[in-house]
């Protein structure tokens, strides 16, 4: 966030996340405890998104054996606010917020460590959204959820996938945040086959809350190969 971007408009339909933003987040980032990131539409600076993060430790009270790595105290990064304006919500945009926000910890996890990423939720429905993307509750807290760091770096490492047709065919492009793309051409039943594959992970992923969605893999699936192979 930079002095230039616009505040007062921003308006996510919970008080205390539009508070925190206009009230707060400025001063808890000239004094390091958080830094805040945001969205802006294109050539303006009124603020329509944003997340914020800080370094926090989590006790190994109410973690997993594996969540806490044999540690009595865990390092992590706590993703504190997170908001979208309400001109915003309803076009799938808070999956795409919270990616950029897990991209950010798990660049500063790899230069500074960190095992956990923590989240506290504001409610159930919030907690949910957090389980049907992988975050576990943490022992006697329902409202607390935390995700390993390798585990985020699995999920973001799996790719985007970008379709663009031409006739009867369409391309599809495998891109990953280190950089790398691989493309193929793939047939209308190819494609509606892609799309079986990817909504039965998704059903298997909102049943078990744990399961990380590969898009590479459920390609992979549905064609009976790997068509972003090398040849």
């Amino acid at each position: 966030m930079k002095d230039h971007h616009q505040l007062g408009k921003f308006d996510c339909g919970e008080p205390s996340l539009n508070v925190w933003l206009v009230e707060h987040a400025r001063r808890a980032q000239i004094a390091g405890t958080s830094r805040t990131y945001v969205w802006t539409p294109e050539g303006a600076d009124d603020v329509v998104a944003y997340y914020s993060i800080a370094p926090t430790q989590v006790e190994r009270a109410g973690l997993t054996g594996g969540q806490a790595g044999g540690f009595t105290i865990v390092p992590a990064y706590l993703l504190a606010r997170f908001a979208l304006d309400r001109s915003l919500q309803g076009h799938h945009l808070s999956d795409d917020l919270l990616l950029d926000a897990i991209e950010v910890i798990t660049k500063a996890a790899t230069v500074a460590g960190g095992r956990l990423i923590v989240v506290d939720a504001i409610n159930n429905p919030v907690a949910t959204y957090y389980q049907r993307r992988g975050f576990q509750p943490v022992k006697g807290d329902p409202l607390r959820l935390v995700m390993k760091v390798e585990t985020a770096k699995r999920a973001l490492s799996t790719g985007l996938v970008t379709v663009s047709t031409q006739g009867g065919l369409a391309g599809l492009v495998l891109s990953t945040p280190r950089g790398e793309a691989a493309s193929v051409v793939a047939s209308p039943d190819e494609l509606r086959a892609i799309a079986r594959e990817l909504e039965n992970q998704a059903d298997d992923a909102a049943a078990h809350p744990a399961t990380v969605v590969s898009l590479r893999e459920a390609i992979k699936t549905a064609l009976g190969r790997d068509p972003f192979a090398a040849d």
